[in-house]
């Protein structure tokens, strides 16, 4: 992405709890490694290009597994279980 538009990356990447690995010039852009959970980046092509009005790249490939943190694993418990009794309610068991 051009220079003027990293502070407004970087900080949307630390808002989705990525880590920011690196940054590096690539002729007259900026490139930013970074490591942010997958669910994080649902539809991010669109943040980008959003946030550098169309003028930056995003690229992504899978790094690792790693243990969620305990606060969003109960809210994955809790909507999961709520799923499941709203879809037993709908059945009518």
């Amino acid at each position: 992405m051009p220079e003027d538009c990293l502070g407004k990356i970087v900080g949307d990447l630390s808002g989705r709890r990525g880590k920011i690995l690196g940054m590096d010039n690539a002729g007259r852009l900026q490139v930013v490694k970074a490591l942010v959970p997958a669910a994080e980046l649902h539809h991010y092509g669109t943040v980008v290009r959003s946030l550098t009005g169309g003028r930056g790249l995003h690229a992504e490939k899978f790094s690792h597994y790693e243990e969620m943190p305990v606060e969003f694993e109960r809210k994955v418990v809790e909507e999961a279980k709520a799923a499941k009794a709203a879809a037993a309610a709908e059945h009518g068991h």
